[in-house]
């Protein structure tokens, strides 16, 4: 019992300096900012044209409708003129803009998540999906440092965090993770609840739906490869509810990353739903540690140097042989 006890305290201590020695996936966290700015500034730009129709004061889904079913919890609720419309429209698209260049986020940060929870409590019936845990995972990034890369706002990483921040950042960071893990378990537990999945005919019925098959040429190639179905099915299903426990081991982790990777840009090109595809391809990046990527753009710049190498020896033997 004592030894048991020993090895917790042990974990516990280790996890402890884990949370607040430094400061985690920092660059993780700030490429799904701009992901997630990019899939806002997406909604808002796609459907400018019918911003009434959607959102406005005489939108399809009415005023007084919304405002009796979520009163207050919009801003686009706190009045039915146009012009207030307006307002809170356009300078949405400025703050989402702010947002994705990383300029002083952890004001921004707060105030993009109201404008968007706005936006999306004033029509539910538009979302595709991605919506609830985009919308999630916003609210938990709140309290992390978003702004330490790719950002304007140069004045973050050269200031000396408190352990206070470290601590609340890495935790946020960790939460969300925790939240992408259950969702893909309970997105692949409620799947094998179905015959088709078990059975690995799923793909075929799904590829059937006009509504999710908008590369006929693609889809059609997949329908008629019944290995290629029947793959696809068992390897979805396996992805899905083996993920919260493979992320975490450092073998399986970027096998697992790059197939989930796959898995939703299918999603992106055979069904269509380019935004639930872009924020879930988001979300698995997060999982990379700030070490990999740095690794990542190590090796990838190897390769560069040695491509622009090649052709430059390519060139320069053009220029002293040249051909007649």
């Amino acid at each position: 019992m004592r030894f048991n006890l020993k090895i917790i305290l042990n974990k516990f201590r280790n996890f402890n300096h884990l949370m607040s020695n430094k400061m985690h996936y920092l660059i993780g966290s700030s490429i799904l900012r701009i992901f997630i700015g990019l899939h806002i500034m997406f909604t808002y730009l796609i459907h400018f044209a019918q911003r009434n129709e959607i959102w406005g004061p005489n939108a399809f889904y009415s005023f007084e409708k919304c405002f009796e079913a979520y009163g207050f919890t919009s801003l686009y609720l706190f009045s039915d003129s146009q012009l207030y419309f307006e307002f809170i429209f356009i300078s949405g698209i400025v703050i989402n803009t702010l947002y994705i260049l990383g300029y002083k986020m952890r004001v921004v940060s707060i105030i993009n998540f109201i404008w968007v929870w706005s936006l999306y409590q004033r029509n539910p019936y538009i979302h595709d999906g991605g919506n609830n845990i985009l919308i999630l995972i916003m609210l938990y990034l709140i309290f992390a440092s978003l702004g330490e890369f790719f950002t304007i706002h140069t004045e973050s990483r050269s200031k000396e965090k408190s352990k206070v921040t470290i601590i609340i950042h890495n935790f946020s960071v960790m939460i969300s993770m925790i939240q992408v893990s259950l969702l893909y378990f309970f997105a692949g537990f409620n799947k094998a609840q179905g015959k088709m999945w078990t059975h690995g005919t799923a793909l075929y019925y799904i590829l059937q739906v006009d509504e999710y098959s908008i590369n006929k040429g693609f889809t059609n190639l997949v329908i008629d490869n019944p290995y290629l179905l029947v793959l696809g099915t068992y390897s979805a299903l396996f992805l899905q509810l083996m993920f919260p426990i493979l992320v975490w081991n450092r073998y399986f982790k970027i096998p697992l990353l790059i197939g989930s990777i796959l898995f939703h840009l299918s999603i992106i090109i055979f069904m269509g739903l380019l935004q639930f595809g872009v924020i879930m391809i988001a979300l698995d990046l997060l999982f990379i540690t700030d070490t990999e990527y740095r690794k990542l753009y190590k090796f990838l710049s190897r390769i560069y140097d040695k491509f622009k190498l090649k052709f430059r020896n390519i060139f320069n033997q053009k220029l002293r042989n040249p051909t007649i």
